[in-house]
């Protein structure tokens, strides 16, 4: 993997052989994080003191746009070595809070332009998302949520973002094709994992001043035999279409990491957070196709492991419009 420092104000600096680094990939909340290590020479002093981003890339597979938010030298008996820490560029919506702010025909395009671009942010084009009724940020919630939960009440989707730090406002799309993981892929270790424990098998929404209610459930899970139901009241007069989708969204949110594959592998896979791989060994009797849902690479002295986390795809991809 190759390092290279961005300076405030202009110039780039490309870091020594890394001799330690870890990079976890998610495209969505948490950011993408990353740990590099290399040898220390004194002449850096001057660049880290105005590093503000990182560039990584690893032979192709991927490229990292970061913000950096530390760095440390240090000096022991096998020398001096700089490590720099940072996240992916979400972090600079997540880190920045957002001024109380109530749109009456709200578009998704207005709320880009508010919220993501003065922080530097690009994005993919996207087909244009409006509000059928206003939609208000309370104070102080970052410019993340400002966006997700616009795209979440009147599009039925979660923005993600590349690695490369660059925003994808429009429903998943299944990929053309899969990873493959087949009975030649040098697996280290498969873990499959079936929370039940808080996963919601129904929510009551109720409207506190109409004193209505919509039931919203989750039937898969109600088929395995869940039970675990929820109310939650809104301040009142909230239209049923808006009430149905907090019901969702809370059905999504309890389910989410509830069944998880992680896949322990000895190199970095032909695949990123949001595409799918599919698994067509049966050596613990799981298999079929799952979207990716983090992927987590390091290498040390001990060469390079990834795993990757992955949900069941037919279960759902964790995106509200599933």
């Amino acid at each position: 993997m190759e390092a290279v420092l961005k300076q405030y104000g202009g110039g780039d600096y490309a870091l020594p052989p890394l001799t330690e680094w870890e990079v976890t990939l998610t495209g969505s909340v948490p950011c993408d994080s990353f740990s590099v290590t290399c040898p220390y020479r004194p002449d850096m002093a001057g660049v880290l003191e105005r590093a503000y981003r990182v560039r990584l890339t690893e032979a192709g597979r991927f490229t990292l746009n970061a913000v950096v938010d530390e760095y440390e030298i240090v000096q022991d008996r096998k020398g001096r070595f700089l490590t720099v820490r940072g996240r992916g560029l979400a972090a600079l919506l997540l880190d920045n809070e957002s001024e109380a702010v109530e749109y009456l025909r709200p578009t998704l395009s207005e709320l880009v332009r508010t919220h993501a671009a003065p922080y530097g942010i690009t994005w993919e084009a996207f087909p244009e998302v409006r509000g059928e009724q206003s939609y208000g940020v309370a104070s102080a919630s970052s410019q993340w949520k400002a966006i997700s939960g616009f795209t979440h009440r009147f599009g039925g989707f979660e923005p993600r973002i590349t690695p490369a730090g660059v925003l994808q406002l429009y429903p998943w799309k299944k990929p053309a094709a899969a990873w493959a993981v087949g009975a030649e892929t040098p697996v280290a270790e498969l873990c499959w994992r079936d929370r039940r424990y808080g996963v919601y098998s129904e929510v009551l929404v109720v409207d506190k001043v109409r004193k209505t209610g919509q039931r919203v459930t989750n039937d898969a899970f109600l088929r395995r035999g869940g039970c675990c139901r929820r109310v939650l009241y809104t301040p009142g007069r909230s239209a049923a279409p808006a009430m149905g989708e907090i019901g969702r969204a809370q059905l999504r949110q309890s389910a989410r990491g509830a069944r998880t594959l992680t896949v322990m592998l000895p190199f970095l896979p032909a695949v990123l957070p949001g595409g799918v791989a599919r698994m067509d060994r049966g050596d613990i009797g799981v298999t079929g196709e799952f979207f990716v849902e983090e992927i987590r690479a390091l290498r040390d002295s001990r060469g390079t492991r990834c795993s990757l986390t992955m949900g069941r795809l037919e279960n759902g991809c964790g995106y509200p419009n599933d």
